[in-house]
């Protein structure tokens, strides 16, 4: 039966009477020429195999030995074909693919294993699938050869195999995948420069594919996101460093494949949005700060014509990204197009929170819903090509573009989480979900970067104005730097009941601060004991404190602590 069917394809079939575990070897031919390619068979028979209850497999019992020997010593593949002679049918499998099926193979007892033999896997009408998993076989012993063996083992391995381009780019693709999960690993550990460097190694490679590059360069953006938030440096740095990135992924893929193409569209006019949101968010602040002050009516009446500038290019931005996401919904091959969608959502949320801020309610509602709608097509996307990671960032960038758990994009939300089907990424969602929400109403969340909000601040005002605060040494950037320290005087307040804190002198760079930063912090600061009345003066309250403790109340009997809740501010 074995010869009857192989043989009609025209391979031949050697058999074995001396090797260990081992009845046939059978070369691969394509016509009259050898392909090269080759197997052995373990062939099992039997008049009446124990077929499953539901017939879908034959268990057949191996050896121990014998199966030891196929899956961890044999350096050939093999594959294992069971006879049914009543039924005069041949069913296959291989051993060697199956190391890790847990229900593939069962252990009896020590001396035994059984194998299930598919009885789909039946031949010939199944002789295509077999060459398949032969290729499989030969790409898994050249795998354990690359590991164990030697390069010149490994290259005979591979000799038998056509398509040497096709083979090198297939391993190169396997390499590169496990230098994107190292460099995952040292993003995790901080290892930012180290990341770097082999994301530059991934980029500058000939060799690498154009998926393999963009999912370097996606990663690359992560790392310089988190980087620059952890640094310090300027907000609009990160919507700057955002639109650098999309458009390298736009000169990664401007050959091709189409759906990468299209991806680093949406990730580059979705760039160009956050870069406008964040203009138009510090013009809002900055704004509102003149407002309050009340002190330059020409600079408040430019920065409403920059806000409604900015309002109108925002607006047509987003209206391309709509409509980018309207024509992926469509798309054939959408599946790469899930996490750039969300990339739209991200950066219209921070505008629909100043929409929120500037009373704005019914565009705040138009907008959020159509964000939803984004979140909606992006969540379908990912869940349908199997990207459940990429469902979870689309169910949380819901969350973001929403401020309260009555409305539809929170429950939405909730919804679309509770629905994912792997159980640990299911509980991460609800547990993001949550953490925004805590977000919302101001509570501090475990793991959340908080920096210096008073010295963001200073620098949203300083883009708004186009004031370069680059420079750390410059003069106004060292008494910008006193105004966000001494922003609060409850440092030194909470020493004494005694103390009180005044602004003293205000030079010029000073006065520059207070009309455009509308903070008079940059003044000195003036230490007064209202029951001695003893003072001090400095540029900066700490350097003032410190002069006043030693001089005075490190040696005052009088000295009375504020109470343990007492907090800068509170009605006493």
């Amino acid at each position: 039966m074995l010869r009857e069917q192989l043989e009609a394809f025209g391979w031949v079939v050697n058999e074995i009477t001396e090797d260990y575990g081992i009845d046939f070897n059978v070369q691969v031919f394509e016509g009259r020429s050898p392909t090269g390619a080759w197997f052995h068979v373990q062939l099992k028979s039997s008049e009446s195999p124990d077929y499953s209850a539901d017939g879908s497999f034959i268990p057949q019992v191996l050896s121990t030995a014998h199966a030891h020997h196929y899956m961890n010593e044999l350096q050939g593949p093999i594959l294992l074909v069971v006879a049914d002679l009543a039924a005069k049918s041949l069913f296959w499998c291989a051993p060697q693919l199956m190391r890790s099926r847990a229900d593939a193979i069962a252990v009896s007892d020590n001396k035994s294993m059984t194998v299930r033999v598919p009885t789909s896997q039946v031949l010939p009408a199944t002789a295509p699938a077999l060459l398949s998993s032969l290729d499989t076989l030969y790409m898994l012993l050249a795998t354990r050869q690359l590991v164990s063996g030697s390069m010149a083992d490994f290259a005979k391995t591979l000799k038998h195999l056509g398509g040497q381009d096709v083979l090198f780019q297939e391993f190169q693709e396997k390499a590169n995948t496990l230098k994107l999960l190292k460099i995952r690993d040292l993003y995790k550990e901080d290892k930012y420069v180290e990341a770097r460097a082999r994301v530059a190694g991934i980029l500058n490679d000939l060799d690498s594919s154009v998926e393999i590059k963009y999912a370097a360069q996606v990663q690359l953006e992560v790392i310089d996101f988190t980087d620059i938030v952890r640094s310090g440096r300027p907000q609009a740095e990160l919507s700057q460093r955002l639109l650098s990135h999309a458009k390298t992924l736009q000169k990664i893929t401007s050959k091709g494949p189409a759906h990468f193409k299209f991806a680093a569209l949406i990730k580059r006019k979705a760039a160009e949005l956050e870069v406008l949101v964040k203009e138009s968010s510090d013009v809002f602040m900055t704004l509102k700060q003149q407002l309050a002050l009340g002190q330059n009516p020409l600079m408040v009446l430019n920065l409403y014509a920059r806000r409604t500038m900015l309002l109108r290019d925002v607006t047509r931005k987003y209206n391309q990204c709509v409509r980018l996401a309207q024509l992926a919904a469509n798309y054939q091959e959408r599946w790469a197009l899930g996490r750039a969608l969300t990339d739209i959502v991200k950066a219209i949320a921070y505008f629909i929170g100043t929409l929120r801020a500037n009373g704005n309610t019914e565009m705040e509602r138009q907008y959020a819903e159509s964000a939803l709608q984004i979140c909606k097509l992006a969540e379908w996307i990912s869940t349908e090509s199997g990207d459940l990671d990429g469902a979870v960032v689309a169910i949380l960038a819901a969350v973001i573009t929403v401020h309260d758990t009555d409305t539809v994009g929170y429950r939405w939300a909730v919804e679309a989480a509770q629905c994912i089907s792997d159980p640990t990424l299911r509980s991460g969602a609800l547990e993001g979900i949550e953490r925004g929400v805590k977000r919302w109403r101001g509570e501090n969340v475990p793991g959340d970067y908080v920096g210096d909000t008073i010295w963001q601040i200073i620098q949203n005002v300083a883009s708004a104005q186009g004031i370069d605060i680059s420079d750390e040494a410059s003069p106004l950037v060292r008494q910008l730097r006193i105004a966000a320290r001494d922003d609060t005087f409850e440092r030194v307040l909470k020493d004494c009941g005694h103390l009180l804190v005044t602004m003293g002198s205000v030079g010029p760079i000073a006065r520059y601060i207070q009309e455009y930063f509308a903070t008079t912090m940059a003044a000195s600061k003036v230490i007064h004991c209202t029951l001695h009345d003893y003072h001090y003066e400095d540029k900066e309250l700490d350097i003032a404190y410190a002069k006043f403790r030693t001089d005075y109340c490190d040696k005052c009997p009088d000295r009375k602590p504020r109470a343990p809740s007492w907090t800068y501010g509170a009605v006493e």
